[in-house]
């Protein structure tokens, strides 16, 4: 485990208010369930785009930013309209 990783994921824990074990196992959960979620969607994913983004994440950079000038909810729900 990288020990700068491990001490930002001590500190997160402490302003959570929760374990760092507690904090670990959420995180767990996140990812392994994301991943079934995407699976169950058998959604066309490039696999290899995908783990870019997830070892961007792991090295403490964000996998993508967007550039609106919309807000994060009305871009959810511009994507939603489509769906439905």
């Amino acid at each position: 485990m990288d020990p700068e990783l491990w001490k930002r994921a001590k500190i997160a824990a402490i302003k959570e208010g929760v374990t760092l074990s507690d904090l670990v196992r959420e995180a767990i959960s996140i990812v392994v369930d994301w991943r079934q979620f995407v699976d169950e969607l058998q959604l066309d994913v490039d696999k290899d785009l995908l783990e870019k983004m997830l070892e961007r994440r792991r090295e403490g950079d964000l996998p993508f930013i967007i550039v609106s000038e919309k807000t994060a909810v009305e871009l959810v729900r511009e994507g939603r309209d489509r769906w439905l």
